[in-house]
Order: C-alpha cells, then sequence, then structure tokens
C-alpha cells in the first residue's frame, strides 16, 4: 500500500471536488509535506522583506500576526496613506489583539479596506445571511469590526466574499493602490 496523504485519499470523498479547478493540489501537498528545515530555507523568488517568524503555539501566533496587522494600519495611518487587507477568517484569535493594539493606541481605521477571502457558499454562489452565526461575515463583524467600536473601518470599505462582492475585489483593490 502506497503513502497515506491528501492526494491518495481525495478521490471518491468529500473533498474530491471540493477545491477550485485551478489549484495544483500535488503542489500543496508537496509544500505541506516540506520538513522545518526546507521551510525555513531562503527562496530566490521570495521578496526581499519576507522573514519567516517561528511560532510556538497558536496564541504566539495570535499575538504576532494581530500585532503585525495592527502596526501595520498604524504605519499607514502615521504616513496619512490608505492600506488594504485581504483577510482571513482565523485563525481568530489574532482579531482579539488587532482590536487591543489599536484600541491602545486610539488609531482610527478610516484609512482601512478589508478584503474576505473566506465565505461559505452553496453551489450557486449563495452565501449565508450576515446574521447567521455560521457566517464568515457574522464571524469578522463579532471579532473585529465591532469590537473595535468608534475606531472601526467603515462599512463602506468592508468586503465579503459573496456573489455581489467578490466578482469586484481586483478591480476594488487595484483603484486602491497606490
Amino acid at each position: 500500500m502506497g503513502a497515506i496523504n491528501l492526494i491518495s485519499t481525495i478521490k471518491g470523498s468529500l473533498l474530491e471536488n471540493f477545491f477550485p479547478k485551478g489549484w495544483n493540489i500535488e503542489k500543496i501537498d508537496k509544500c505541506c509535506s516540506y520538513k522545518p528545515e526546507k521551510i525555513f530555507k531562503r527562496e530566490n523568488w521570495w521578496n526581499e522583506d519576507f522573514n519567516i517568524v517561528s511560532c510556538n503555539s497558536i496564541e504566539d501566533f495570535n499575538t504576532y500576526m494581530g500585532h503585525e496587522i495592527a502596526m501595520e494600519i498604524k504605519r499607514a495611518k502615521d504616513a496619512g496613506r490608505k492600506v488594504v487587507f485581504i483577510l482571513p477568517v482565523g485563525p481568530m484569535g489574532m482579531y482579539k489583539w488587532v482590536v487591543y493594539y489599536l484600541t491602545q493606541w486610539n488609531i482610527d481605521c478610516s484609512h482601512v479596506y478589508g478584503f474576505n477571502m473566506d465565505e461559505w457558499s452553496d453551489s450557486e454562489g449563495n452565501t449565508l445571511p450576515k446574521s447567521n452565526p455560521g457566517a464568515f461575515q457574522y464571524a469578522m463583524e463579532n471579532a473585529l469590526y465591532d469590537p473595535l467600536g468608534k475606531l472601526t473601518i467603515p462599512e463602506k470599505q468592508r468586503h465579503f466574499a459573496t456573489r455581489d462582492m467578490l466578482p469586484h475585489y481586483s478591480e476594488e483593490i487595484f483603484e486602491l493602490k497606490d
């Protein structure tokens, strides 16, 4: 019997047609199999400013990532420029730290534009209503936008991966680029 991995077990499973058609699952599986010493080896195609930060726990990750997001928001505010984020829905603990730092620093987020990369949908692209606790929009509103209170990102600058908004992401992000 061969190796048991994503590639060998996906056929016939519920994940068989789950991933977007353009994804190279074999390449993704290969990347996920790298040992730590390979992951930390700098590649020539990496952005010169990219550095790996090792985290020993999800709590470390949440704190570091929350600080990085908050710091980018602060830097942009201090420089008087807009900042665009493509935000994942998870790990959600990082948003607690974004809120913590931004409220401690009293940073107003009127210059921030958020594009969420995730949302559940059916085969026709219909998403859960934002009031549904299973909706990613619900999660983001409760973890990031609402807890920021008066400092929050304006609603018109929050974008969610819905059938109406998602097709316009690329043009809207392009228009926001400096």
